[in-house]
């Protein structure tokens, strides 16, 4: 994982737990590879990261727009965000995320999220999507819950399995 601004050329401080919020929760600019590690742990994922190999991690978040957010709990790896600037029209994508089943209920992906919308924000992006299926309810409520709105669906083969685009405007 990277630290304190060992990204090449990036400035990465490291990001703690606020004030009245679990005191071993930290959360820490990380790699494509650390995240691609996490994504094989989760689950609903159903085999995902064995979907998008290690080189596809690696080809979507290069550059500067991209952003790996790696959760840790007393040192352990247990969720990550990650995503970059897909469509180049001043918008930023959260590609993937996920928390490790046992550490859920934590608040770790409202911890991630609040992290990233932060930094999208300073690097001055005015809108931010997610895109989720249809199956993750529990996704679709935690995004709801922070003020995205249901922007377009992508049908699939199954109901189950179509998409849902989500967006926030982002005020920077």
């Amino acid at each position: 994982m990277i630290r304190d601004g060992a990204t090449a050329g990036r400035s990465s401080p490291l990001l703690r737990a606020p004030d009245g919020s679990d005191p071993d929760l930290r959360v820490e600019r990380g790699s494509p590879i650390d995240a691609w590690r996490l994504a094989g742990q989760i689950a609903e994922f159903g085999g995902e990261a064995e979907i998008h190999g290690q080189e596809v991690y690696r080809q979507r978040l290069a550059g500067d727009s991209a952003l790996v957010l790696i959760a840790t709990l007393k040192g352990h790896p247990v969720g990550f965000k990650a995503g970059y600037d897909r469509f180049h029209d001043g918008s930023w994508y959260s590609w993937m995320g996920g928390v490790l089943e046992p550490c859920r209920g934590r608040g770790i992906a409202q911890r991630l999220l609040e992290v990233q919308e932060a930094w999208v924000a300073r690097q001055g992006y005015r809108l931010l999507y997610v895109k989720t299926r249809n199956r993750h309810k529990r996704m679709i409520a935690f995004l709801a819950m922070n003020g995205y709105d249901a922007l377009r669906l992508e049908e699939k083969s199954s109901v189950a399995e179509s998409r849902i685009l989500f967006g926030k405007v982002i005020k920077t």
